[in-house]
């Protein structure tokens, strides 16, 4: 089996459906992961069902030391890929919620970013 992700969604009446799919390669960039994700999700053509439960799943993880990245003649993603390195080390040396996606961030009446909770 190929490193991927699998979704699942279980309906109103207890049937599911699963879908899986397959990276093209081993990948430790985000957006990589959230566009296979979100074609999973679009996949089933989820309408009018009435879903109880949606569950998203990765399969044969590794260290990120053993993905590799092909190199382009243009920068494509490379400044995606340098913001999020740097983001990485710093969860990793102050923790996971020292930076968070703006969207995620809510104002305290000071207007300074408060934790999520």
């Amino acid at each position: 089996m190929r490193r991927g992700l699998t979704l699942t969604v279980r309906y109103a009446d207890r049937t599911h459906t699963t879908r899986s799919r397959a990276l093209p390669e081993p990948s430790a960039h985000s957006p990589t992961l959230t566009t296979l994700a979100y074609s999973l999700y679009t996949s089933p053509g989820l309408e009018r069902a009435r879903v109880r439960h949606l569950a998203l799943g990765a399969d044969r993880l590794g260290p990120d030391e053993t993905a590799h990245h092909q190199l382009l003649l243009d920068d494509g993603d490379g400044k995606a890929r340098r913001i999020e390195a740097v983001a990485d080390a710093a969860r990793s040396r102050f923790g996971p919620h020292v930076i968070t996606a703006a969207t995620l961030a809510r104002a305290t009446r000071g207007g300074h970013p408060r934790e999520p909770s």
